[in-house]
């Protein structure tokens, strides 16, 4: 893998001054840009970068997929620059997504720098746990409580941990977050319980305070940094600038140890409580129901990013019960779309799909990472995605009903099968192995229509809907003189950066829908607007050089941003003759923007064209 695989991306992705946030997880960079533009126009050289498995566009998020390496990447691009506390600016612009989405985005950043961590210490532990059983380390050796707490330190120490990812997340001093933690599992602070445990009641200056042990927690870190946030600022905004280095600390820690201690703890721990209650309630009441259903839906909620709603209860529950039922059924659905990508290496007769499957199968395997084959895979070819749901239905019905435990939280794959060495390995085995047949056999048997399969994933828009691409043909929008776009009389055009398709010496000054779709750009000058086909096509028309400086004079929209439109649907006139006269050139732009979601944009014909006459194909 390059040196320089970190600098090389941060240049296509248009420099660190484009990067309003950036953090990693355990398998892709993701970054929130200024302009999205210039990382879509370099999709395509960033794919085919050496150490680059893919690029997801996603949720307002620009993610590149690197695999186990991202770490290594991430440090190589951010070295040197100024991006600090996950990108460049403090006041970057809200993202314009929902509240759902900004949710998740925040669980993503608070929990993604801890998951290298946790996975290795979940295999770690389950290493320790095999040697035990095996009867190759005595329980009662100093080598076995040695590498006990090496291996489980980071869920007795998981509330200062989280504070610190916290504090990156919110913005707010990650030394002070951590501490505010540390004083709430400090031995003086746990003796204060005394023997009645969690609920004992104290006074601090009079006020009653409820007691919890808050080793290994979730809930209450994040509550108590979320809060430090606010304080912090409102403290930075009235306590004078030189004093602020001494001050801001000191009330920090006077307000929020106590508040902590007294609200959000308790708060924090009945809720994560509650929570792993309510999961293991329903697995006890039929767990063949529940690991059905979670392991046939686990691959959705990969797509859409709804993982991270229940990637925080897992880890919950592995901190405080020392164990969990939600991660073997998660594998369950690794399995299962591991078993449908090998069943799409048996069915496809593409010589480079069947190297991509090998390549997305032994990412599963020896890393736990699915995304590759869900949406190089499952997504482009759809059948595979329904066998990977019916492996990881049947298998995760024999995992949940056997009810296999986890003890670590670790990603589904061959390397971490220790994390889940106990009495119910064998069931959990024998689920895995059920998984893969089922999800192979299932897409062997129903095939992947290859011939057919002319959609695949070009981004996850703002609302969390996947977009689609697909082959289409597109209508020309306005009567001319159509040329190869080479021929356009502005370089920018002519070389292809923005995109390929064509140019046209319009004949009249009216401009059509050349599809169904939407209107999602339209320029105040109204000289340009862009749009969505409903098969995934964007286009953009573009009239005249330099027309911008008429400030939207001679010009006519008949449409607004947002409108949907139907094809031969009127958008806008301009005055051509006028226009000319002004001396400007009217010579108008085509150009399919996405062109790099598609292997080829043909332009069917040339010379004198009428509106409507089918101009321009895409193909993925």
């Amino acid at each position: 893998m390059s040196q320089n695989l970190g600098k090389t991306i941060l240049t296509l992705v248009g420099g660190e001054n484009n990067i309003n946030n950036i953090t990693h997880c355990a398998t892709r960079l993701r970054m929130r840009l200024a302009n999205n533009e210039i990382a879509h126009k370099n999709k395509q050289k960033i794919e085919s970068l050496e150490g680059v498995i893919s690029v997801v566009e996603k949720a307002g998020q620009f993610q590149v997929v690197i695999g186990p390496a991202v770490p290594q990447i991430f440090d190589q691009l951010l070295e040197g620059t100024n991006i600090q506390n996950g990108g460049a600016s403090e006041h970057a612009e809200e993202e314009n997504t929902n509240w759902f989405l900004k949710l998740m985005d925040v669980i993503g950043g608070i929990f993604t720098p801890l998951l290298p961590l946790l996975a290795g210490s979940g295999v770690f532990r389950g290493l320790v746990l095999l040697a035990t059983q095996l009867h190759w380390l005595s329980s009662t050796s100093a080598t076995y409580h040695i590498l006990t707490v090496a291996s489980t330190a980071v869920f007795y120490f998981l509330p200062i941990l989280l504070a610190v990812t916290a504090a990156e997340k919110f913005k707010c001093d990650k030394f002070v977050a951590a501490a505010i933690m540390g004083a709430l599992i400090m031995p003086e602070f746990m003796q204060l319980m005394g023997s009645n445990g969690n609920g004992t009641v104290v006074h601090f200056l009079g006020i009653p305070l409820v007691l919890m042990t808050y080793t290994s927690t979730v809930v209450p870190a994040i509550l108590a940094t979320w809060c430090l946030s606010y304080l912090e600022r409102w403290l930075r905004k009235w306590i004078p600038t030189n004093l602020q280095l001494l001050f801001v600390p000191l009330i920090s820690l006077f307000i929020m140890v106590p508040v902590t201690a007294g609200l959000f703890g308790p708060f924090g721990v009945y809720v994560g409580e509650g929570i792993s209650g309510i999961i293991n309630w329903l697995m006890n009441l039929n767990g063949w129901v529940a690991g059905a259903l979670i392991g046939g839906v686990w691959n959705i909620f990969v797509i859409f990013g709804l993982q991270w709603a229940v990637n925080p209860v897992m880890i919950n529950n592995i901190s405080s019960l020392g164990y969990d039922y939600i991660v073997p059924l998660t594998c369950a659905a690794n399995f299962g779309m591991a078993g449908a990508t090998l069943g799409t290496f048996i069915r496809t007769k593409d010589k480079k799909m069947k190297a991509y499957s090998i390549s997305a199968l032994l990412s599963i395997f020896f890393a736990g990472i699915t995304e590759p084959a869900i949406y190089g895979i499952g997504i482009r070819y759809k059948k595979p995605l329904i066998g990977a749901v019916a492996g990881g239905t049947v298998g995760g019905a024999i995992i949940g009903g056997m009810r296999a435990k986890a003890f670590a939280f670790v990603f589904g794959g061959l390397t971490t099968l220790p994390a889940f060495v106990g009495k119910t390995f064998i069931p959990y085995c024998v689920g895995l192995l059920t998984c893969f047949v089922v999800g192979c056999l299932v897409t062997a048997i129903l095939g992947i229509d290859e011939d057919h399969a002319d959609q695949k994933v070009a981004n996850v828009d703002g609302s969390g809907s996947v977009q689609l691409v697909t082959n289409e043909t597109i209508a020309a929008p306005i009567s001319g003189n159509v040329q190869d776009l080479t021929q356009a009389h502005d370089p920018a055009f002519a070389n292809g950066s923005m995109g390929d398709g064509m140019v046209v010496q319009p004949d009249n000054g009216n401009v059509y829908a050349p599809f169904d779709g939407e209107v999602t750009m339209l320029f105040g000058t109204k000289h340009a607007l862009g749009l969505t086909s409903s098969k995934g096509t964007q286009l953009m028309i573009h009239i005249g050089i330099d027309t911008v400086k008429l400030n939207g004079q001679y010009f006519e929209s008949f449409v607004k941003q947002g409108d949907h439109v139907s094809k031969g649907q009127k958008l806008l006139h301009f005055d051509l003759d006028a226009i000319e006269k002004a001396g400007y050139d009217c010579s108008t732009v085509v150009i399919v923007t996405n062109t790099n979601d598609y292997n080829e944009i043909k332009l069917l014909t040339t010379g004198k064209v009428k509106n409507g006459t089918e101009i321009l194909q895409t193909r993925i």
